[in-house]
């Protein structure tokens, strides 16, 4: 009996371990794409785009690149690797003001 019931347990464990460990608001945990456009193309077409959703952002140099942070743990890298552009879509938590962000990827960095 004690067999079974370790049984039946288990996935239950497991299940209750995959709910903690992932947010519910939050879209893909990380998307990345590569395009041909520079790094400076990317940020301002990004940059242009939050403009237009009155999205406030703050922008820090990386190494070989951009970070865009929308705030609510939204960030977007954009870096120079190998001769291509590394489009990179940390999604965190998710309001009807910032869902553009989640797309924003498919216009800019294409």
């Amino acid at each position: 009996m004690k067999k079974f019931a370790v049984v039946l347990s288990v996935p239950l464990l497991l299940s209750a371990c995959a709910y903690f460990q992932k947010n519910p608001d939050a879209g893909e945990p990380v998307t990345d794409t590569t395009t041909q456009r520079s790094v400076n193309d990317v940020v301002a077409c990004l940059t242009q785009v939050a403009t237009s959703h009155n999205a406030a952002f703050k922008s820090t140099a990386i190494p070989q690149g951009q970070m865009l942070d929308f705030g609510d743990s939204n960030i977007i890298k954009v870096r120079s690797d190998n001769g291509a552009t590394t489009y990179r879509f940390y999604a965190g938590k998710r309001h009807v003001n910032n869902l553009w962000i989640e797309t924003a990827g498919k216009t800019c960095a294409p």
